[in-house]
């Protein structure tokens, strides 16, 4: 058991983590989503963006609402790994 000022850092610490989870659950129950919300683009080649909590930037077909990309939580221009868009010509 550490003692002392190391003791009291470490108490502090866990203290903050608590008070942030408490706020991310607290964020995420009264949060409007999606953050943000714009059509990119013009005409048939137009694509819904959404940054939605807890930090995922989305881009959506507008007219089918078929996903096309997501990234990674808190990695806006990164490919949320695992994703894999639907390919059309692929489909059974």
């Amino acid at each position: 058991m550490n003692t002392g000022p190391q003791y009291i850092k470490e108490q502090a610490i866990k203290a903050a983590e608590h008070r942030l989870r408490q706020a991310a659950t607290f964020t995420g129950l009264n949060i409007k989503n999606p953050l943000f919300q714009k059509r990119m683009g013009k005409g048939d080649c137009s694509v819904l963006v959404r940054f939605e909590y807890p930090g995922r930037l989305t881009v959506y077909d507008p007219v089918t609402g078929e996903q096309l990309a997501a990234s990674e939580l808190g990695h806006p221009d990164v490919l949320h790994p695992g994703f894999v868009p639907s390919i059309p010509s692929l489909r059974g």
